[in-house]
């Protein structure tokens, strides 16, 4: 019997994933072939346009070198298309795409879950702390991909394997860490747990964490999203093109082809500025109450997939100063300062990140609050004295404003105002810890072997 697919072959099926209905691609949603052989022949790539973009920055010329290098790979061509599923939750939102492959030379069966769906951004988020689902700990698309995947029929399969990419890999190393059946996980470039999550099912995380490989490119920002589980490598990313900095996260990236249609993954080290960011986020999640973190990380879910949907500087505004947001936004702005005073990398690292991934509506608003806070005059006339000097401070932070072109109505500029108050109040408040570390357990097998 042949061996289980390769970690390459594997990720082609990914990438396979992300294929979408533009003319002359085909989703495998809308697909009738029975085998990847059968899917990518009908498909006349010598239509492709090399630069056009056909979704999630992969190019014409990208899905040639990705078609091409399945067509060389006769194991692939024969892997048998068993199902493909769009899952709408109960909101109708989110949900994604997930498929089931099967292997005919070694009955191996492979569930492949794509990445984020449209609406499915706030969910990553929201998996940063308690949820509101039965045991507080996972988000509703989570479980929507156990249940699917218990709904399978797969006990006549010699080798399950489940994979996935961005948060189809958080959807398969889930299924894995809940479910025995799994025999492996390949998991690449995703989000990983909640330090609830990680405590709730300590357990289960030591008995299947062994079974999860996860595949990552050393300048991808979302695999540092929270606690890791299972063993990682790291490797250099190619192919990027006009999405830039964004192409760290693109499934393709991993690939260096040639011009013969073979291709290379090569391993490497991770990009240091990940590791600073990664260090921030787990430091000020861990500073928050389990409330606050809920309430923190949903309103980060509404702001990134806004800035992601290019909104406005007043919807933006609307967003970090609603309801009760604005004591939110104060407690970030406070630990932003004092954390960029203790780590001076850290505040132009986040930054220039933000930039480069095309969010520099989100990193304008992080540098007004840096630099109004920074100013020492500025902070403490807003904190203690701004009923004498309310004109020079409204100057000051509108021209801050104009001068970063951000547009924002005299409402939200009046409630920014009492945001930053309050947050200046808050800085003497502020305690950095060393918590950025992700949250670790040893494997049963280790802690056998320890024993033994």
């Amino acid at each position: 019997m042949a061996q289980i697919l390769s970690n390459e072959q594997v990720l082609l099926l990914n990438n396979l994933m992300y294929m979408e209905n533009r003319p002359p691609l085909q989703d495998l949603l809308s697909t009738d072939a029975q085998t990847i052989g059968d899917y990518v022949s009908c498909i006349p790539i010598h239509e492709l346009k090399s630069q056009t973009d056909y979704g999630s920055f992969i190019t014409g010329r990208d899905w040639k070198n990705i078609i091409q290098a399945v067509k060389q790979d006769i194991r692939l061509m024969n892997i048998q298309i068993v199902t493909v599923n769009e899952s709408i939750l109960i909101d109708n939102t989110g949900g994604g795409k997930s498929a089931v492959f099967a292997d005919p030379s070694n009955h191996e069966v492979i569930i492949a879950f794509r990445g984020t769906a449209s609406h499915e951004w706030k969910d990553n988020l929201i998996g940063g702390g308690s949820t509101n689902t039965s045991d507080g700990v996972s988000t509703e698309c989570q479980m929507d991909a156990l249940l699917w995947y218990q709904s399978l029929k797969l006990n006549y399969f010699a080798a399950i394997t489940v994979t996935g990419h961005s948060k189809g890999r958080n959807k398969a190393k889930y299924i894995t860490v809940l479910d025995p059946s799994v025999d492996r996980c390949l998991s690449f470039d995703g989000q990983g747990f909640s330090d609830e999550f990680m405590y709730y099912y300590k357990e289960k995380i030591m008995q299947n964490q062994n079974k999860i490989l996860n595949i990552n490119i050393d300048s991808d920002y979302v695999n540092l999203l929270l606690n890791d589980i299972g063993t990682t490598y790291y490797y250099k990313g190619y192919n990027y093109g006009a999405g830039g900095f964004l192409e760290n996260h693109c499934p393709n990236t991993f690939f260096h082809f040639h011009s013969d249609g073979s291709f290379e993954m090569n391993q490497s080290v991770r990009d240091k500025r990940m590791v600073i960011l990664d260090e921030f986020l787990n430091n000020y999640l861990r500073s928050l109450s389990p409330e606050q973190k809920t309430d923190t990380l949903s309103m980060m879910g509404d702001l990134i997939q806004s800035g992601f949907h290019n909104a406005s500087d007043d919807d933006l505004a609307d967003i970090l100063l609603k309801d009760h947001n604005p004591e939110l936004t104060a407690d970030l702005a406070a630990y932003l300062f004092v954390y960029g005073k203790e780590k001076p990398k850290f505040t132009d690292t986040v930054i220039n990140i933000l930039d480069e991934m095309h969010l520099q509506n989100i990193s304008l608003w992080i540098n007004i609050i840096i630099t109004v806070t920074n100013n020492d005059f500025i902070r403490n006339t807003i904190a203690g004295l701004y009923h004498i000097f309310p004109s020079q401070i409204d100057g000051f932070i509108k021209a801050k404003l104009e001068e970063n072109k951000i547009n924002i109505s005299d409402r939200h500029l009046d409630r920014l105002i009492g945001t930053l108050r309050i947050a200046t109040k808050k800085i003497d408040h502020v305690v950095i810890s060393d918590r950025g570390k992700d949250i670790a357990f040893p494997s049963v097998r280790q802690i056998t072997s320890a024993v033994m």
